[in-house]
């Protein structure tokens, strides 16, 4: 009998789990403000309580307007990050419009020509429709046609009036995260057991810890790799230096292939801006300028920055953060990728709470 009830509670439990799975998904959107604001919340808390005991005299600053102030300089941070890259990237894009590419390719026609008998030497390439001259113009006309181009502006003002929602809808929720520090934990309380109660909210008190550590140490890796990587291309003499740096540090946040995808953006908006020298060998200089300094900056990274920031910020081994992230990779592409460190830590707190009675889990969390 007793047997009979425990299936019950737990075919009840898992329904109601899918349930619930099935409810945040419909509510998508609300849940990802949510975490934007749990996660903008934790790395700003710190600079929250410090204004809360700044005081004059004998006034204190309210939790209210402790909050309030760190919320303007959020967003002060954020549109002026805007301020800068939008006028740039609007820069480059009509730059890339306005290209005469029959001209640039005539530049290139003698030295591809030269490459296709090579090909045709190898039998790489039969005849003329298969050359590489017009695989590369029509690559080149795909990638940078002006209707593409002019393409982005229409997804930009598109995407105004959902930004207004979840501006309004972020900053609404960031506010109260901030002013009360512990009104997440409250909220989801509400709904656990008393039995739990307890190992709940150290789940809650250590994951905040961990998660506070390792979201700091991305912000501080952002600002570092956007950083080195302006000021060493601004002292090679490299046009745009700003826009390619704070580029290439936001996109270091996809594991392993963001830097790939930070070098080719960098070294193409490079080649656009150092077209006036032609097919030379300034352009090839240009390239390689380029080249070495994202190699350098991604040594100090993988050297210095990674393992500081992942492997003691969540205090796994790095071979287990890599195989979470492929997995993650495999599971949902590059979103689960970004998210599967910070959601494996949460799952390896709750394991050691509630399942610690297990090997595995001893060994997965023993540095916790």
């Amino acid at each position: 009998m007793r047997d009979i009830s425990n299936t019950w509670r737990w075919t009840i439990a898992v329904a109601l789990s899918l349930l619930l799975i099935g409810f945040l998904w419909y509510l998508r959107n609300i849940v990802i403000y949510v975490l934007i604001s749990g996660i903008l919340s934790i790395i700003a808390a710190p600079v929250t309580r410090r204004i809360e005991k700044f005081k004059i005299g004998k006034f204190h600053i309210p939790e209210a307007l402790a909050a309030f102030l760190v919320l303007i300089l959020i967003w002060a941070v954020f549109f002026g990050l805007m301020s800068i890259v939008i006028p740039l990237a609007a820069s480059e894009i009509r730059v890339l419009s306005s290209i005469d590419y029959n001209q640039i390719w005539l530049q290139f026609e003698d030295t591809l020509a030269t490459f296709d008998v090579f090909l045709k030497d190898f039998g790489v390439f039969t005849g003329e429709e298969s050359s590489s001259s017009s695989m590369i113009k029509q690559k080149l006309q795909s990638m940078f046609s002006i209707s593409d181009l002019t393409g982005l502006f229409t997804i930009f003002f598109n995407g105004l009036g959902n930004f207004g929602v979840a501006f309004f809808s972020i900053s609404f929720i960031t506010y109260f995260f901030l002013k009360e520090n512990t009104l997440f934990n409250q909220i989801v309380m509400v709904f656990v057991p008393k039995a739990i109660e307890e190992k709940t909210s150290r789940v809650f008190s250590v994951s905040k810890n961990l998660l506070a550590r390792y979201f700091i140490g991305i912000t501080i890796q952002v600002i570092l790799i956007s950083t080195l990587i302006t000021s060493g291309l601004l002292i090679l003499g490299v046009k745009n230096a700003l826009i390619i740096g704070i580029f290439a540090g936001f996109i270091n946040l996809i594991p392993y292939i963001g830097p790939f995808i930070g070098a080719a953006v960098g070294m193409l908006i490079a080649l656009t801006s150092g077209l006036e020298f032609g097919f030379s060998i300034e352009l090839v200089q240009l390239m390689l300028k380029v080249l070495a300094v994202f190699l350098t900056v991604q040594l100090l990274d993988n050297i210095l920055f990674q393992p500081i920031i992942f492997s003691s910020s969540v205090k796994a081994h790095p071979l287990e953060i890599f195989l979470v992230i492929s997995i993650g990779g495999s599971l949902g592409g590059i979103p689960f990728m970004i998210l599967a460190i910070p959601c494996y830590t949460v799952l390896r707190i709750i394991a050691k709470e509630f399942l610690s009675e297990f090997k595995v889990v001893q060994d997965l969390t023993k540095r916790i």
